[in-house]
């Protein structure tokens, strides 16, 4: 039973319908999602149990959120600004209306406040460009707590100049879809590397030309690549061989050489050595945990050891190293999960990055129903932050997703001097990505219009191999200039 009179309901509710006339529904359905994890959307008025009305007179949008007999209300006047800043406010609106309702209900705390968006740095660009004071908006209008405000200050204050977008420039991105066994939080489009051993040669012969096929049409178009990040998957699935024959495809020198080596189990000194031939300047070793029987339950087939050995042997190659972190693993407990965090502090990585769990729709924890409702992610994320300051990283990236766990964050910390600019670059999104292989997306960006228009290469090996150029040709038509 539910407590109408009161607005308040008295027991706690385990599946609601929502029904919002608003244009973009999902957006007011990301909102929800915050306060309840089961809410559906609905096509009748009349079956809305929460029910957000938005209506027009002249130039100013109205709002109408209820639930529970208590109601909210957002207006917004766009009377004076263009079409694209028309729907950003109702937008903001819409979604204020129904946050600040279900707040009133529910007397839930959200950090992030009403956004939902992976990029609150970017939101916070935005409101500087619109005359606001952002930190201000932030905490007083869209309900974003102090600490989480400052961290999108540390964030902006670290990248300062970084961010400052160069004409006729990009990053290249070069993706291998091939790991060697599947992590059981991973949602990523990529195949044990030994079930497709028939097909990654194939690949790898695509893969090249279609690298030298993209740095060809970057010099014709005097497009200049700042910064090559080679992903996955897992790259060093590959024989150094492979890699060999990859990496001399990469015939400039950019700024920053990066390859995602992640798996411990996948490194060895001949792929550093090739690597080193070849202008790598940093590698990422990724332990996720530094607990042996969570690497096990999560289907990591490395030591802890490993861990340690293939840092070290980086370092002696002279490699900057990334490391990740992931709060909210099956069977960690806070406890373990800081111990993980002191470990990577003490190795001295360059990066340290601090993911939170997202339940992504193709991994096995998502199948399995996951749920870590014995952990408290949010006191393991601020325990990982908090240790980073105190060793003098500073925060430098940041994005959010669905599905993350307590509605949370990914922040990459580096020590002072050694941020990843690729990763400043594609996860703010001020520069151009020219992207090489399985699953990579290219995208060009047009800040003045606030415009990312996007070509994606094939999802599953097999096709990207039999219409490799096809989907090459569709890239350069997106960066060919326009007549």
């Amino acid at each position: 039973m539910h407590d109408v009179t009161s607005g308040t309901p008295t027991q706690p509710i385990s599946k609601l319908t929502l029904y919002t006339n608003f244009c973009h529904p999902t957006e007011i359905h990301d909102v929800a999602k915050l306060f309840f994890a089961d809410v559906v959307l609905c096509e009748e008025k009349s079956q809305g149990q929460i029910v957000v009305q938005e209506g027009c007179h002249g130039t100013t949008y109205t709002t109408i959120a209820t639930f529970f007999a208590k109601v909210e209300v957002q207006q917004v006047d766009v009377d004076g600004v263009d079409e694209l800043q028309a729907m950003r406010l109702r937008k903001r609106h819409a979604k204020l209306a129904i946050f600040n309702l279900l707040k009133k209900v529910t007397h839930k705390d959200i950090p992030w406040g009403s956004l939902t968006g992976i990029r609150p740095t970017k939101l916070a660009m935005q409101l500087t460009s619109e005359g606001l004071d952002w930190q201000s908006t932030f905490t007083n209008l869209l309900g974003v707590s102090e600490r989480k405000t400052k961290l999108v200050a540390d964030i902006l204050a670290t990248q300062g100049e970084l961010r400052n977008i160069k004409s006729n420039c990009a990053d290249l991105y070069i993706g291998v879809p091939f790991c060697v066994s599947r992590c059981s939080y991973c949602s990523f489009t990529s195949g044990e590397i030994a079930k497709l051993q028939k097909y990654v040669e194939p690949y790898v012969e695509k893969l090249c030309d279609e690298i030298t096929q993209t740095i060809n049409f970057a010099h014709q178009n005097n497009i200049t690549i700042n910064n090559v990040y080679f992903g996955g998957g897992t790259p060093t699935s590959l024989s150094a061989e492979q890699l060999a024959k990859v990496l001399s495809c990469v015939t400039i020198k950019p700024v920053e050489f990066t390859v995602e080596a992640g798996r411990p189990d996948t490194i060895d000194a001949q792929k550093l050595a090739v690597f080193a031939k070849h202008g790598v300047h940093r590698v990422s070793i990724n332990p996720q945990t530094f607990n042996q029987s969570v690497l096990d339950e999560i289907g990591r087939k490395h030591t802890v050891q490993d861990i340690y050995d293939k840092f070290f042997m980086a370092k002696s190659f002279g490699f900057d190293v990334n490391m990740d972190l992931i709060a909210g693993l099956p069977t960690e407990t806070y406890k373990m999960f800081c111990h993980s965090v002191d470990c990577a502090i003490a190795l001295g990585a360059d990066n340290i990055t601090v993911h939170t769990l997202a339940l992504k729709h193709g991994s096995i924890l998502k199948g399995q129903n996951y749920s870590a409702t014995e952990q408290d992610v949010a006191s393991m994320v601020e325990y990982a932050h908090q240790a980073l300051y105190n060793a003098e990283y500073v925060p430098y990236y940041m994005y959010r997703q669905k599905y993350v766990m307590e509605n949370l964050e990914n922040v990459g910390f580096c020590k002072k001097g050694k941020p990843c600019l690729y990763n400043i670059g594609i996860m703010e999104e001020i520069t151009d990505i020219l992207a090489c292989g399985c699953g990579a997306i290219s995208k060009k960006i047009t800040i003045g219009q606030n415009k990312i228009e996007r070509s994606a290469n094939a999802k599953d090996v097999i096709t990207y191999i039999a219409r490799s150029q096809d989907y090459i040709d569709k890239k350069f038509a997106l960066f060919a200039p326009k007549q």
